[in-house]
């Protein structure tokens, strides 16, 4: 019996958590800066191509029951071609995941930790997420599960509490600096969704493959809609946010909210919350970056991988020296190493497979066809 196997509530947490925990950072002033005022239509555009193209993904995983990314490559090219498919994703995971563990921490120690180097922050983060990778898949799953619920609440809460103090004219012109950067520029924002790679990963730990394609639409249209509700509260409440440096811009939104005299530094409770949200991140990421570094080696042990990506992971926090080195591997590097690779370098791997699956599948029919004659 495979342990390993997981619902679809768990399956749709797991990628959630991966993908608001670059909501919660930078991701939604960088939005705004490239469209302005048109932001929110910016994401609704986004999540409808995502959609999309993740459907077009499922049609194309259909001759390839219960199996993910890493078997279509093999199948496509070997297993030199898997493995440096492995290697690109396994490099991919590790220098994001380094890099928002590093901008989190950086945040904690400006706002609370001033006292406590970010090294020792980031340090703790990779720990935790490795202690918890020694109890195995099913118990980091399952954390994601019970965790999920209380982050979906505080969005609601932060946008019910600052409902009456939105201007909604800040929202014109609708288009912001024009049709370009809404629809033709602006559909680079796509990367805000890169943590797709995660659904194309997930599918043999699924109970049930069938359900993959509703699990991936739920998780893409619950991240879209917590990107569109933070984007659109920020648009609203700081005519200022565009173009800042934007650590932790949601941190803004919830330094404005008081529960009355008895209850005024809400943002604390908001970053307790967003704390367990990224230790449940590294520990989602620790975990599939080993089920990949294993099937690229073809191995069972997962003590000896875990360390290495553990040390690896801590590594890339130590590399960017300042904030603006930060700002530039979230912003640039991540941004168009999402689209080269999780809607470049995936699809067309997913295309061939289906290609070739389609051509001999055509032969066998051929030669049956002559065998009857």
């Amino acid at each position: 019996m495979n342990t390993d196997k997981i619902g679809n509530l768990e399956a749709i947490s797991l990628v959630i958590i991966v993908m608001i925990s670059h909501i919660i950072l930078s991701l939604p002033n960088e939005i705004l800066t490239n469209t302005l005022s048109a932001a929110p239509l910016n994401v609704i555009y986004i999540t409808a191509i995502v959609l999309i193209f993740y459907i077009i993904a499922c049609k194309l995983f259909r001759p390839f029951h219960n199996q993910d990314i890493l078997d279509v490559a093999e199948y496509v090219g070997g297993n030199i071609f898997k493995k440096i498919v492995s290697t690109i994703y396994i490099l991919h995971l590790i220098f994001i995941s380094g890099i928002l563990i590093l901008s989190f921490a950086d945040t904690l120690k400006t706002i609370y930790l001033q006292n406590m180097p970010t090294e020792l922050i980031c340090l703790l983060f990779i720990l935790i997420a490795l202690l918890a990778n020694q109890f195995g898949f099913k118990s980091v799953s399952r954390t994601n599960a019970i965790l999920m619920p209380f982050i979906l609440i505080t969005v609601l809460i932060i946008f019910l509490s600052l409902f009456t103090d939105f201007v909604p004219q800040r929202i014109f012109p609708v288009l912001g600096y024009g049709t370009n950067e809404t629809f033709i520029s602006g559909a680079t924002n796509i990367f805000a969704f890169g943590e797709i790679l995660l659904l194309f990963l997930i599918r043999p730990n699924l109970k049930d493959t069938n359900n993959a394609k509703k699990v991936g639409i739920s998780s893409i249209l619950l991240s879209g809609s917590f990107l569109l509700i933070t984007v659109t509260a920020l648009l609203l409440l700081f005519p200022f946010i565009t173009g800042g440096e934007g650590t932790l811009s949601i941190y803004m939104i919830t330094r404005s909210i008081h529960f009355g005299k008895f209850f005024q530094r809400a943002d604390a409770l908001f970053i307790l919350i967003w704390a367990l949200t990224f230790f449940s991140y590294t520990s989602v990421v620790m975990s599939y970056t080993l089920k990949i570094a294993k099937k690229n080696t073809k191995t069972t042990k997962n003590s000896p991988m875990l360390y290495i990506i553990a040390i690896l992971l801590f590594v890339v926090t130590l590399i960017p020296q300042n904030i603006s080195q930060i700002r530039f591997a979230e912003n640039f590097i991540y941004k168009y190493s999402s689209i080269i690779i999780v809607f470049g370098l995936s699809f067309v791997i997913l295309l061939l497979g289906y290609l070739k699956k389609k051509r001999q599948k055509g032969i066998v029919e051929i030669n049956e066809v002559k065998n009857e004659s």
